[in-house]
């Protein structure tokens, strides 16, 4: 017979750790799971891993195609569109610039702070993309853009899961094409 002796401190640490792992794997399970992804409230909220409720509708869910094919910014301590603008060539350039200057993904946990704006930039066309960060066909972005941190992206795959990246493309041209005070 083997006797195992485990110190109080070692079985509080043991369940500390499994508690830890469980709670990461279902923040995980909940970012990548199934689900709708159609406006910016639901996306937000997924992306916070239900940690703060969204007060309003980012993103007005519609089938009319002028919709799919507007800017929109969104303000998220509001928790509503500020602004809607038709895109513009110069715009999807950005946009493709954005994309193509992707430097991997974000990881930190909460890619949404309490205060800051997203950005919705649909891609028209829609644009394939295929390195060793994404392999999507990609119709829409989301910059994110706070106070303390450089903005970073949000990609929808095919699936409607999201993936958030960082990328090295000054946004200064782009805020000023967006015409609009970011103000924090």
């Amino acid at each position: 017979m083997i006797i195992v002796s485990i110190s109080k401190r070692k079985l509080k640490l043991f369940a500390a750790a499994v508690l830890a792992v469980c709670l990461v794997s279902f923040g995980i399970y909940q970012i990548f799971g199934d689900q709708d992804t159609e406006n910016y409230s639901e996306l937000v909220d997924m992306l916070r891993n239900r940690d703060v409720a969204v007060s309003g509708e980012i993103l007005e869910a519609t089938n009319d195609s002028e919709s799919n094919n507007e800017i929109q910014i969104f303000d998220i301590s509001k928790g509503k569109v500020v602004k809607k603008m038709k895109t513009t060539p110069s715009l999807q350039e950005q946009a493709q610039q954005i994309i193509s200057s992707i430097t991997g993904l974000y990881t930190k946990v909460q890619p949404f702070p309490d205060k800051g704006y997203i950005v919705r930039i649909p891609v028209n066309p829609a644009l394939k993309v295929q390195n060793q960060y994404i392999n999507a066909t990609i119709d829409k972005i989301y910059v994110i853009f706070t106070e303390k941190e450089p903005p970073i992206v949000l990609i929808l795959d095919s699936s409607e899961k999201p993936f958030v990246y960082n990328f090295n493309w000054k946004t200064d041209e782009l805020k000023k094409q967006l015409d609009f005070n970011f103000a924090y």
